[in-house]
């Protein structure tokens, strides 16, 4: 967080913010956005967790990619902000596949969530948990790969939306199901 913040404050300290073009705020943004997200996720799933390696090595690879991901969002270089856009393509493919791994580390952690809604809630596993995750991940593989600066930030919006959507809806929808369903007494 502590990098993001730096490189957008140091955008800010140069008065270049006029360079700082819609890609590269949006991946700023929705990166933000994720790590506060899984602060939030990890505050409140996983406090039962054994301060040892054996139970840490996911959050700290975790916390290892977001600081990578993060690190590389705006340049270092003060020269490098009249073409933040030119950096923002070169540097894309880096950002979003650091994201997607932290994807994939966030799931591997909440394994014992999956397989409790799998087993004991199934129709909310398959109906939210499942297609939810796997949008996002599809987002994230299909901004990986898109080059046209309206499919970039379309893309960029959808992430943030859907990174938004648990909080907005503060587990309504996965409730919704369950009662549908009967899981809730």
């Amino acid at each position: 967080m502590t990098e993001l913040l730096g490189g957008f404050a140091a955008i800010v300290r140069v008065r270049a913010l006029k360079h700082l073009e819609p890609q590269t705020a949006l991946l700023a943004l929705v990166t933000f956005v994720i790590i506060c997200a899984t602060w939030v996720d990890a505050w409140t799933a996983l406090r039962t967790v054994t301060l040892d390696f054996a139970e840490l090595w996911a959050p700290i690879l975790l916390a290892t990619v977001y600081y990578l991901a993060a690190a590389v969002v705006f340049p270092r270089d003060p020269a490098q902000y009249p073409r933040l856009a030119i950096y923002y393509a070169e540097r894309k493919r880096f950002v979003v596949a650091m994201l997607l791994a932290a994807e994939f580390l966030v799931n591997f952690t909440f394994r014992g969530e999956f397989e409790l809604a799998l087993f004991h809630r199934p129709a909310v596993f398959w109906l939210y948990t499942l297609p939810y995750n796997l949008a996002i991940k599809v987002c994230f593989i299909a901004l990986f790969f898109v080059r046209g600066r309206r499919a970039n930030i379309a893309f960029l919006v959808a992430l943030m939306l859907l990174f938004l959507i648990p909080y907005w809806e503060n587990g309504a929808i996965a409730a919704a199901i369950a009662r549908h369903y009967g899981y809730v007494r």
